[in-house]
C-alpha cells in the first residue's frame, strides 16, 4: 500500500504496476484500486482496459454516506 497526498494524482505507471499485481501476481477476479488523489485520464483509460474498478477517496466519502458506489454497480 502507498500513501498518495490528495494533491497527487494516481498516474497510468502506478494503475499498471497495479494491473499487473491485480492480475498477473494473483490472478485477481475483483480489482478496486482505492485512492485518496484522482486518477489521470490515461489512468483510468488503463484500468477500464483491465478491468480494475478505480475509486477515488469523494466516492468513498459519498458512500460512507449512504449513497451507492456507483464504481461497483
Amino acid at each position: 500500500m502507498q500513501r498518495f497526498a490528495p494533491y497527487f494524482n494516481i498516474t497510468s505507471p502506478e494503475m499498471q504496476k497495479f494491473v499487473g499485481a491485480a492480475k498477473v501476481l494473483y490472478s485477481a477476479e475483483v480489482a478496486l484500486f482505492v485512492a485518496t488523489c484522482p486518477f489521470t485520464p490515461e489512468a483510468l483509460h488503463i484500468a477500464t482496459k483491465a478491468g480494475i474498478t478505480a475509486v477515488h477517496r469523494g466516492m468513498l466519502q459519498r458512500w460512507s454516506a449512504g449513497e451507492p458506489l456507483q464504481a461497483l454497480e
